[in-house]
């Protein structure tokens, strides 16, 4: 349903009979052409591997099935520069009381156009087919592919959103290196726990060597060290997420969050909310113990059902060759940089760690490029 706004569409959700496409990745980039800057493309269709039992009735039966073949979910992507996302994939078993139902059903949802160059089954061959469907338990698997994209064509973001898998975690530290080495301004939107020690602007401006002008002063600044939804009340203060617009800057912007993801800001919205709305890529401070694959990969997970672009992960702690090798290949993420433990955080210790980090130009092209 899409919403149209000048210069393109803002959204464009489909649900895609794949087979109908000669190219599908280059149908989904004719779609995701019309989108305006900042605008997303959703798609749903079924992945490879659906249909599995009914396919081995019919080599049971030695029957051509005529069942269109179904892209790998990690295949699909459309054919146009500058777009950040990907697909989710999931698996739904579905049991019908017998063959004629399960084929009924597939006529409700119109799935019955045969694969190019083949051609329905003849009366008797399909008998065959659903006595071997029925024997086998008729039982059908479908994988379900889920894909969400952004368009990143002149996006107002020039920063990145540094959020964490956890609480103190090291977001702090992880914003003053990368603002430290993108010659960046700093801001913290939502600000809690000043009343047992400083904000993290100040943190950031001592650790980063950073002049007062390219710091931001946070929307909400609250005492009590809790998530924003919980500290509020507590001094009769109301928080409005949809409320908080981000500066204007002429530097790269580097805005840190309050907590993780599902940290909730106001009644309504999470921090993963305000991430999405602010459309920055986002740059993922993680631990490099035990338990980091685990937090790590669902971070990443989160964020991308919501086709939020993911610049990099930044591990801190004991290098850990092994779990940087695991968040990398089973998060398709690249790690930017590794923190380990220093003996002193002060303004060197920063300068040091900043000189490890890739430049930003090159952290979104290489971003763009993984799609």
């Amino acid at each position: 349903h899409p919403r149209d706004l000048p210069g393109g569409y803002d959204l464009i959700c489909s649900s895609l009979a794949v087979q109908w496409f000669a190219d599908l990745n280059g149908g989904l980039g004719r779609l995701a052409g019309l989108l305006a800057p900042g605008g997303h493309l959703a798609v749903a269709t079924l992945a490879e591997g659906t249909f599995a039992e009914w396919l081995a009735a019919h080599d049971a039966a030695g029957a051509t099935a005529a069942t269109p073949a179904y892209p790998p979910s990690g295949a699909i992507r459309p054919a146009m520069a500058d777009l950040a996302g990907g697909v989710h994939s999931e698996r739904l078993i579905q049991d019908h009381p017998d063959g004629l139902h399960f084929l009924k059903a597939l006529k409700g949802i119109g799935a019955t156009t045969p694969a190019p160059g083949t051609a329905p089954l003849g009366a008797a061959a399909l008998r065959r087919v659903l006595a071997q469907f029925d024997k086998q338990g008729a039982t059908v698997t479908y994988h379900l592919a889920y894909g969400i994209w952004k368009n990143m064509t002149d996006s107002p973001a020039q920063g990145v959103f540094v959020t964490g898998t956890d609480t103190g975690i090291g977001k702090t530290l992880v914003s003053a290196i990368l603002a430290r080495a993108w010659q960046a301004d700093y801001w913290k939107p939502v600000q809690t726990g000043v009343a047992e020690e400083p904000g993290d602007t100040e943190t950031v401006a001592r650790l980063a060597q950073l002049p007062p002008e390219r710091l931001h002063l946070p929307a909400y600044v609250l005492q009590a060290p809790l998530s924003p939804w919980a500290a509020a009340p507590l001094e009769d203060a109301e928080i409005d997420a949809t409320a908080i617009v981000p500066p204007v800057t002429r530097a790269p912007l580097i805005v840190e969050g309050a907590g993780g993801l599902y940290v909730p800001i106001d009644d309504s919205h999470m921090m993963i909310d305000l991430i999405a709305r602010l459309g920055m890529p986002v740059v993922l401070a993680a631990r490099s113990g035990l338990g980091t694959i685990n937090h790590t990969l669902l971070s990443l997970e989160a964020l991308r059902r919501r086709a939020i672009p993911v610049l990099g992960v930044i591990m801190s702690g004991p290098l850990s060759a092994g779990n940087r090798e695991a968040i990398e290949r089973f998060g398709n993420v690249r790690v930017l940089a590794e923190i380990p433990p220093q003996d002193r955080v002060d303004a060197a210790a920063v300068e040091a760690l900043a000189r490890t980090v890739p430049p930003l130009a090159e952290c979104l092209a290489a971003m763009r490029a993984a799609g």
